[in-house]
């Protein structure tokens, strides 16, 4: 469902390699990034924007496929205490999950190495979602979707190698008409408890470390992570629990990570159009690359994805599985 879809705009699950590894130095002035990635994405979700229609809302939607061209990029100004940050654009990580979005904020350095940054998400990009997704043979109408949130990150926590994060937002949805096909029979408590409205609130923590005695330049990242739907209708309001580790491997000219994810939803209520309480299992596989400086180029550097997410739910209309490979270039200024 469209909330659970959206967490990612609260936190990305795919990281920068460099940004876990080490520490990024901060120079003051204006500085930022811009990537042009191509990429391929296939997913046979239900909500996939190309499922126009459905004959059978007992099985997951019909396979999707499409090329996509993508330019991201971000800039940031800081100050000349070299300590304090301002920045404001897009992040290439988004690209894990197939969507982007605006971020705006404000990043401090402390002098025991760890850093805090503020953050706040304003929903100018909006995503698309069905008005109603259980029309059945009867082309389903779009509307837009956005969330707005505010994020809290503190990095190496008092110099360690814990991190923490917590974030709060609003999900919305133009029209939300769910439960409104007549065909379903469905009273108005049961379709009010359908909106998919919602407040979001999500907490992560986090711990890297170097693999040894194998290199130190190969290093794990582990995570968990709790997320509280808390929707206008209670059968779309959910707890999320979640877990997932990332290994690290830097080279002299370039980085790599793997990263599985498992997360685990529980539901609130009975859903009234399939008559059980909804539980899904969600498994994640990605695997991110950078190679810097190709042909020499300063500041240039070649990125690539490979992302595999499959959604096994005990209500088959909300099974999905999604492939993304992207590849791109990515200037630093």
């Amino acid at each position: 469902m469209k909330p659970l879809l959206t967490v990612g705009l609260i936190a990305t699950t795919m990281i920068s390699t460099t940004t876990i590894a080490k520490p990024v130095d901060w120079t003051p002035g204006v500085g930022g990034d811009i990537s042009l990635m191509v990429g391929y994405n296939k997913s046979d979700s239900q909500f996939n924007s190309d499922n126009h229609t459905t004959p059978n809302l007992n099985s997951n939607g019909d396979i999707q496929d499409k090329m996509f061209v993508a330019p991201i990029g971000n800039i940031s100004y800081t100050f000349n205490s070299g300590d304090k940050q301002l920045y404001f654009g897009t992040s290439r990580s988004d690209i894990a999950l197939g969507r982007f979005h605006i971020e705006a904020g404000y990043r401090q350095k402390f002098a025991d190495t760890s850093t805090l940054t503020l953050s706040y998400i304003p929903g100018l990009l909006s995503q698309k979602t069905w008005q109603d997704p259980y029309l059945q043979n009867v082309e389903r109408s779009k509307t837009n979707s956005n969330i707005n949130a505010f994020s809290v990150k503190l990095d190496n926590i008092r110099g360690s190698r814990f991190s923490g994060q917590i974030a709060y937002g609003k999900f919305s949805i133009d029209h939300e008409r769910s439960g409104n096909d007549p065909l379903l029979a469905l009273t108005a408590d049961e379709r009010a408890s359908l909106n998919r409205n919602a407040n979001v609130l999500y907490t992560e923590g986090t711990y890297v470390q170097h693999v040894q005695p194998f290199s130190r330049s190969l290093m794990l990242r582990t995570a968990v992570n709790f997320t509280n739907i808390d929707a206008n209708g209670n059968a779309m309001s959910n707890n999320i629990y979640g877990a997932a580790a990332t290994i690290i491997q830097l080279l002299p000219q370039s980085s790599l990570a793997f990263t599985l994810s498992y997360k685990k939803a529980l539901f609130d209520s009975t859903h009234p159009v399939f008559n059980k309480k909804q539980q899904d299992n969600k498994f994640g596989a990605f695997l991110a690359y950078e190679y810097r400086q190709p042909f020499n180029w300063k500041n240039w550097g070649l990125v690539s994805l490979i992302g595999y997410s499959s959604t096994q739910s005990n209500i088959n209309f909300y099974d999905s599985n999604d492939v993304l490979v992207s590849a791109g270039l990515n200037y630093k200024f």
